[in-house]
């Protein structure tokens, strides 16, 4: 399996962080979920937004891949590169009703499958456990799908109605759950101090304390 990450303002960790750059979080996340799921995984590093640059990567290693992963560059700004270079490919980019995780992309290149996740890093994990993971699972009976448990809350919250949110959470030793941290996308450290994934479904808008919700062990 092929991993990817774009962005001209990204780099590798141990690099000199000049002012409007920042350290890649996003391959060390997927490379790390993706080997402990028993994949053999080819870690290309960061791809520049320079036309064609995407391209020329994938090629290159397209005969020594079954799955492509990327990471940003898939939303609807100015500038995306990788809906970009897909452009001529049969790849479909679309907003799912998740938080995080919404814009994805999925298809093939040259013909080979390829599954574009958006660029945040809590995003990029959290599509990885929501979309390849179980896919995984299902079809090749490994990796485990994960523990699902259902926990009381220790506070209460609120949801967007419109999107499946999926919190970051502790899970405490009296068994009730705790959320980690806000709902923002780029908040490693709060997902570092999960324990579990919290799963609030669509229609949902607040639950009060002690209402029982879906957490995933992680």
């Amino acid at each position: 399996m092929l991993l990817a990450t774009t962005g001209d303002e990204v780099l590798e960790p141990g690099e000199n962080l000049a002012p409007g750059k920042i350290y890649d979080a996003n391959n060390t996340l997927l490379e790390s979920s993706m080997l402990q799921a028993g994949l053999t995984v080819i870690r290309a590093g960061i791809v520049k937004d320079e036309p064609g640059a995407l391209s020329k990567l994938l090629r290159s290693h397209a005969a020594h891949v079954d799955l492509i992963v990327t990471s940003g560059g898939v939303s609807n700004g100015a500038y995306e590169p990788v809906r970009q270079t897909m452009v001529d490919h049969d790849v479909e980019f679309s907003h799912v009703a998740i938080q995080p995780g919404g814009p994805q992309g999925v298809g093939t290149f040259d013909g080979i499958p390829i599954l574009a996740f958006p660029g945040n890093p809590v995003s990029c994990l959290i599509s990885f456990e929501m979309f390849l993971r179980p896919l995984l699972s299902e079809m090749f009976a490994a990796p485990t799908p994960r523990l699902s448990l259902h926990a009381p809350l220790s506070h209460p919250l609120t949801s967007p109605t419109k999107k499946h949110q999926v919190r970051r959470g502790v899970l405490l030793p009296n068994g009730t759950v705790r959320l980690e941290g806000g709902e923002g996308s780029h908040l490693l450290g709060a997902l570092a101090r999960a324990n579990v994934l919290v799963h609030i479904p669509e229609g949902i808008s607040e639950l009060a304390e002690g209402s029982k919700v879906e957490v995933w062990a992680v």
